[in-house]
């Protein structure tokens, strides 16, 4: 898993925000990064080409000539 720390995330909510964040509130946003960093990066390994988004402009208009047919 990638490595956030809570003092990064800290540092960064009060540079960003003025925010002071509590070291457990800190220790659970980094935990929650560092596991998104890891799954973003397994995502590019994954050939996902021509997959379009669930409310892309092409399934939208594809649901709505099934819902048309009856589908």
């Amino acid at each position: 898993m990638a490595r956030v720390t809570a003092d990064a995330v800290s540092n960064l909510a009060r540079a960003l925000y003025d925010y002071d964040l509590s070291t457990e509130g800190a220790a659970a946003v980094a935990r929650i990064l560092g596991a998104t960093a890891t799954h973003l990066e397994r995502l590019k390994s994954l050939t996902l080409d021509g997959v379009q988004p669930p409310f892309g402009y092409v399934n939208l208009i594809r649901e709505a000539e099934c819902r048309r047919a009856g589908e």
